[in-house]
């Protein structure tokens, strides 16, 4: 029986056409004629077709991840407005038996923007503890939230009055000994746009070294550490690699490196060093100032101002320092040399605070007895640091004029040996007053940079004791390097009994060096004078003051240990340690072990 049209078309679907590329392409209507349609026939284009008809609409799974994602932020909403404070914080990072329920926002504030300085209360966004507004209300609460989720961060930062205290600690403590950050300028950028404040590593970096030497916070210090770390080795798995050529992230690895020396996570801070050296070298740090035709290549902008050109300094200069300390405890060759470096030393603090130009001070310069006059307190930290470059260079670094098993007064060795002596000697008779003790005893820059200059001295002599007794030459050798050796640990006990009643927390952490090496020193003279009372005395201070310092600073208690052997080893003659009877005598005399006070 035969049907209309109308029925036969209702039960048999038309098939669907498949437009050919071009028409898909430019969004144009196609006839689906093969093997050329309509349009590419009237218009002269090569008319195509895919043999699989490709499916529209978003990639498989993209609906489903957009889902979770918003089910997720709508879990927090609903979390932070339901739930009591207590129960907030089980949701941060921070272990639950280390968190103070007093450092992190109720429910009405806001722990994730902790660097809004100056606001009486935080903003907050629909009550979610992952989103702040800035006071200027520069945003609105939608381009806010995904702004913060593009920065990558993953965890609620602590709360603002926390960050502020670690901040003013940060500044006001450990900044002056290692000022590589211009303070006006970074609290300046903290009430700025997210992607325009201080990096993320940055901050944590800062939040670690305060909280290190903070009573109060110091439980939160480990959880910091980590958190820096994490975001400095993601900001190296970003794309290829561009997101760490910056200055803060040079900045961050520093003082990274500064806590992991002082916790003694030494395989750490080496690495550390090194990647903060090879970052500003990479940005030409290290070449500031030179003159002529430069023909690295610039990975870099040119600074915008004198403040933005002297902080790029004194970063290479933290390098540097860093560096030298590095391998001044190990012995392993330094990743910087002193001929590649053409930036001048950093210039007075006060000149740049305010971004005044002052007259710069190269190496070479500074090296001058002309020159050490006119270098800054955090130059002559610099300078001395560069001064150990070389005394390492000195000793480990055999030249063509040393000749083993044939020395005398004027071979290689004994002729760097007296230019560094003088050297050291031009330097203290030529610094201002203002860079000599006590009158620069404020500043704890001065404090160190009188106390390297002292064990530089030592480090020197005991290179000079060590080749003088192995190859037998004149007693007033040996005679005249152990009496400078033990007037330079005299004057460091000086020192330290000078500024031991100020807060040593705020000291360089590589103070504990100076100490360690004067007291050896003490350790070696008190092998041949047993009863001298000026010498115990003087070593007894320096453990008892070690002791005192390994609480801040626990770097101190590797130097401690390591006195510990070197005061075995005095009573390793006694005959009755060689009768394999117990001897009588304390392994850490004077009443002290490892700095404490026994009971």
């Amino acid at each position: 029986r035969s049907s209309t049209p109308h029925s036969t078309s209702a039960e048999v679907p038309k098939p669907k056409r498949i437009a050919c590329v071009v028409c898909r392409k430019r969004k144009l209507r196609c006839d689906g004629i093969k093997p050329s349609c309509g349009t590419c026939s009237r218009l002269g284009h090569d008319c195509a077709y895919d043999e699989i008809r490709r499916k529209s609409g978003p990639k498989r799974g993209y609906v489903k991840a957009l889902e979770a994602r918003l089910a997720q932020v709508e879990t927090l909403l609903r979390e932070k407005s339901s739930q009591s404070p207590e129960r907030n914080l089980g949701r941060l990072p921070f272990p639950s038996s280390q968190v103070d329920p007093c450092l992190f926002s109720g429910p009405g504030d806001d722990p994730l923007d902790p660097m809004l300085v100056g606001r009486d209360s935080p903003g907050t966004f629909n009550g979610s503890p992952m989103l702040d507004l800035p006071a200027n209300g520069m945003f609105t609460p939608h381009s806010m939230a995904w702004e913060m989720i593009s920065m990558g961060i993953e965890e609620a930062l602590p709360d603002p009055e926390v960050v502020d205290a670690l901040n003013k600690i940060y500044f006001s403590i450990l900044h002056p000994c290692f000022p590589i950050l211009h303070r006006p300028r970074y609290f300046a950028t903290l009430s700025m746009a997210p992607h325009l404040r201080p990096p993320i590593a940055l901050r944590y970096a800062i939040w670690t070294l305060a909280s290190s030497i903070s009573d109060r916070y110091s439980h939160l210090q480990t959880h910091l550490y980590r958190l820096a770390r994490k975001y400095l080795e993601d900001s190296e798995l970003k794309g290829h690699g561009e997101n760490i050529i910056s200055v803060s992230t040079a900045q961050a690895w520093l003082l990274v490196c500064v806590y992991e020396f002082k916790l003694m996570y030494f395989p750490r801070a080496w690495m550390s060093s090194g990647r903060a050296v090879r970052s500003c070298q990479m940005m030409g740090l290290h070449k500031i100032d030179e003159t002529g035709d430069v023909s690295q290549k610039i990975c870099l902008p040119g600074p915008r101002d004198e403040i933005e050109k002297e902080e790029r300094r004194r970063v290479f200069w933290g390098a540097f320092c860093l560096d030298r300390y590095a391998s001044l405890g190990t012995g392993w060759p330094m990743a910087v040399e002193e001929r590649d470096v053409f930036t001048n030393l950093p210039g007075p603090e006060e000149a740049w605070e305010v971004g005044r130009k002052t007259r710069g001070l190269s190496l070479k310069e500074a090296m001058t007895p002309e020159g050490a006059g006119l270098v800054s307190p955090f130059g002559g930290v610099c300078l001395m640091a560069n001064i150990f470059g070389r005394n390492l260079t000195h000793i480990h670094r055999p030249e063509d004029g040393d000749v083993e098993g044939k020395d005398d007064l004027n071979s290689g060795f004994w002729k760097r040996h007296r230019h560094l002596d003088n050297v050291l000697c031009n330097l203290q008779l030529s610094m201002p007053p203002t860079l000599k003790m006590p009158q620069g005893i404020e500043d704890p820059n001065v404090v160190f940079m009188n106390m390297n200059i002292q064990t530089s001295i030592i480090c020197l002599h005991q290179a000079a004791l060590y080749r003088s007794e192995k190859h037998r030459l004149p007693a007033s050798v040996t005679a005249d390097s152990k009496c400078r050796c033990l007037s330079a640990a005299m004057a460091i006990t000086s020192i330290m009994k000078t500024v031991c009643h100020q807060d040593l927390s705020g000291m360089n952490p590589f103070i504990a060096f100076c100490l360690y090496v004067a007291a050896r020193v003490f350790v070696q003279y008190l092998k041949q004078y047993p009863n001298d009372p000026s010498a115990k005395s003087s070593l007894q201070f320096l453990l008892t003051l070690m002791g005192h310092l390994k609480k801040k600073n626990p770097l101190t208690e590797s130097f401690l240990v390591q006195l510990d052997v070197d005061l075995n080893g005095s009573t390793a003659a006694d005959p009755q340690q060689q009768t394999g009877c117990e001897p009588k005598v304390n392994k850490f005399p004077y009443t002290f072990r490892r700095g404490e006070e026994e009971i």
